[in-house]
């Protein structure tokens, strides 16, 4: 028997709900940012094997790759940062043509415009600690290098 008692946790439904609302709130932004994540995601799974497999060398093209994870980590704040801009920008002209509005009201929009930031924020940690384990490999596979034809 189930027990009418709530947890108080949000089931799967409502986290889905909760996923779509932060999703579609984020406007066309979200796209940039969608974007920026998987090329992060795929230069960083394409750049692993090259530098963690049995053998690898110092390759100068795949040290372009692991710095590009780094370029779209940084591209993704700058993106957050625009969407946060437009997105008080268009609450201000809203507040501006409806005269006299809650500061509740205001609070919730200005939470909402902040959402790119902290999506695009959260895109670069992920390319920051990526580039640094995939960096940090790539360098002592150069050290390696040059050890052996010493």
């Amino acid at each position: 028997m189930r027990s009418s008692v709530s947890t108080g946790r949000p089931d799967r439904k409502e986290n889905t709900n909760m996923y779509e609302h932060v999703w579609l709130a984020m406007g066309f932004m979200r796209y940039p940012l969608a974007f920026c994540f998987f090329a992060v995601l795929a230069l960083a799974l394409w750049s692993a094997p090259k530098v963690f497999k049995p053998g690898a060398t110092s390759e100068p093209t795949t040290k372009a790759w692991i710095d590009a994870i780094l370029f779209w980590g940084g591209f993704a704040v700058i993106c957050g940062v625009l969407g946060t801009l437009l997105g008080i920008i268009l609450a201000s002209q809203s507040i501006e043509a409806a005269g006299e509005v809650s500061p509740v009201l205001v609070w919730g929009g200005i939470k909402v415009a902040f959402l790119t930031s902290v999506f695009g924020v959260l895109i670069l940690a992920f390319a920051s600690l990526s580039w640094f384990a995939l960096q940090l490999k790539w360098r002592l596979l150069v050290s390696d290098q040059v050890q052996h034809s010493a």
